[in-house]
């Protein structure tokens, strides 16, 4: 007989009598999450449901994670044997995962300490949370729990906490958890308050488990004399997981595929994890998966492929002697990004990796690309990017690689830049480097250094466009990316529209712009006086365009500019 309080749910967990099937995504929440979802248990709310389906089939499962690291890659390995009947979760994973962490488990090798002590509704919002609950050491806690707090504690004028670790209050013996409480208390020398509070807590930590309503369980075939079919099974867990965490078509597709590859999920977060180690970009699952469809000459619009379930389970089969050769496609494009493109931060990809795509299948195709073909493919890379050409364009991008990418060297790079053409009206280095800000800055700073941490910079005008609209600058020249660069988020607070030559000269709190800092820039101190923004403006923008060659490794801006002619039809 199934036990359906949390402290049966839980056990049965423990146990490996509840699992994971292999359609189900990785654990996501974080510590922060978890701590609230104790919380609504503690405050008597609801905190959702679980669908659970009894099988005795033999279908790849995993068991639950009880001790999280947050900073590791996701790493899937799946068990399957006939041996007993277990429980598969189709919904209500991430909330099982939670409380195991919370009762039996750790994040980031923490447990799960309750300060005994909060939980006073008070004058607090009911959307905050009223129970302290918080992952720490044994050291974090005893020093939280230090009293009276020693002088030059940064916590002293604090009210006082008592932190216990999660799980002991919940095994505690009911009967005896108030009169446990008040001899704690006598021993902290408690206030009456406090120790009021400390007797609640331990009840309430002591009959939480005996819930069989915090958490509601559904089950499916119980006692069903007519097991329902996989494919139904199946369908449940996509429509139950359409809210919460949605579903998106990839995960249906995922499941779809899994039916037949046994194998998909844990081999290909294995690539994604190999792909991304050491690299600052976040390849996914869906762009590794995305990229073995383009292998195939497949389809990869998720959508259309889950409408065809026969073209999926052929799919399942031809996929998996793809995955080795994209995965080392992916590794090759990155060091690519990063040592020729000088591309290393997400911030670049604007739409997404979509504009990766094509590259990749075509190094899947090539993959030990010369010199001079590296050469074309950081233009066409830039073009790519800076063009949005392929972003949010699922079916263009996927037409130009089946038909462009798969027919050997060279890369496509004039057709790629005609096709921007075409779409974009982009004819000139000038107007690519127009398109995107963020990628031209890159350029202008000869690839982003500054501390190492491109996602906090922000662009800033070097006139203040405010100065230049109340001199009657048309906005084209204002927003100039030649008036733009790169700035430290802390640099620019409260920069306002103080002139160019007195902010440089003394940005805020920081140090003066040095010579070195302005060359980095592209400037000079003479370009930022008064009544020079015409000449910073026709001056740096060449300074950029040249980058630009050296960059692309091109001789002129008319060898550039001629890349995106369309030829005459004769």
């Amino acid at each position: 007989m199934f036990d359906p309080t949390l402290n049966g749910v839980i056990a049965q967990i423990e146990a490996g009598k509840i699992v994971l099937p292999a359609m189900q995504r990785p654990f996501v929440w974080k510590d922060d999450r978890i701590a609230r979802l104790i919380d609504s248990l503690l405050r008597g709310f609801p905190i959702g449901t679980a669908l659970l389906w009894k099988t005795s089939e033999m279908q790849r499962f995993r068991p639950f994670q009880k001790d999280i690291q947050s900073d590791t890659g996701i790493i899937i390995d799946f068990e399957s044997d006939r041996s007993s009947e277990r429980y598969l979760v189709l919904d209500g994973q991430q909330r099982l995962t939670s409380l195991f962490v919370a009762l039996a488990g750790t994040y980031d090798g923490k447990k799960l300490f309750l300060d005994v002590l909060s939980g006073v509704k008070g004058d607090k919002d009911p959307g905050n949370v009223y129970w302290d609950c918080r992952f720490l050491t044994e050291k974090e806690a005893q020093e939280l729990n230090r009293w009276p707090r020693p002088v030059g504690d940064k916590a002293v004028g604090s009210e006082r906490a008592v932190f216990v670790k999660f799980h002991d209050l919940t095994r505690l013996p009911a009967a005896k958890a108030g009169l446990i409480a008040t001899r704690e208390a006598m021993k902290l020398r408690l206030t009456p308050n406090q120790t009021e509070r400390m007797t609640e807590s331990y009840l309430q930590g002591a009959t939480i488990l005996a819930s069989k309503t915090a958490l509601q369980i559904h089950l499916i075939d119980e006692d069903a004399a007519e097991p329902m079919p996989v494919e139904e099974i199946l369908e449940i867990f996509v429509r139950v997981n359409s809210g919460g965490l949605v579903l998106q078509k990839s995960d249906l597709l995922m499941s779809l595929l899994d039916l037949k590859w046994n194998d998909i999920q844990p081999e290909l977060y294995r690539s994604v994890v190999e792909i991304n180690k050491a690299h600052p970009f976040n390849i996914t699952r869906d762009d590794v998966l995305k990229s073995i469809l383009l292998a195939n000459a497949s389809e990869t619009r998720f959508d259309r492929l889950v409408a065809d379930r026969g073209r999926v389970e052929k799919l399942a089969a031809e996929l998996p002697q793809y995955l080795p050769g994209v995965r080392d496609a992916w590794k090759s494009l990155t060091i690519l990004l990063i040592d020729d493109c000088k591309i290393t931060s997400e911030r670049f990809f604007r739409g997404g990796h979509n504009s990766l795509l094509p590259f990749v299948l075509y190094l899947f195709m090539n993959p030990h690309p010369k010199p001079a073909e590296k050469r074309r493919l950081v233009v066409a890379i830039y073009v790519a990017l800076m063009s949005g050409v392929f972003a949010g364009a699922e079916a263009r991008m996927g037409a130009f690689a089946r038909k462009e990418c798969v027919n050997g060297k060279p890369f496509p790079l004039e057709n790629l830049c005609r096709l921007v053409a075409q779409y974009y009206g982009i004819n000139s280095l000038e107007m690519l480097l127009r398109r995107h800000l963020d990628l031209t800055l890159n350029i202008a700073h000869g690839g982003i250094s500054l501390d190492n941490n491109p996602e906090n910079l922000q662009r800033d005008h070097i006139f203040p466009r405010s100065t230049l609209e109340a001199k009657g600058i048309p906005d084209d020249r204002a927003n100039h990316y030649a008036n733009f660069h790169f700035l430290r988020d802390k640099d620019n607070l409260n920069k306002s529209n103080i002139a160019p030559h007195r902010w440089f000269g003394k940005p805020g709190d920081q140090p003066a712009y040095s010579v070195a800092d302005l060359k980095e820039r592209l400037l000079t101190h003479d370009m930022l006086q008064p009544g020079k923004f015409s000449t910073m403006l026709k001056e740096r923008s060449m300074l950029i365009q040249e980058r630009a060659l050296a960059l692309f490794k091109m001789e002129s801006v008319a060898s550039v500019d001629a890349l995106f002619d369309i030829p005459d039809e004769e």
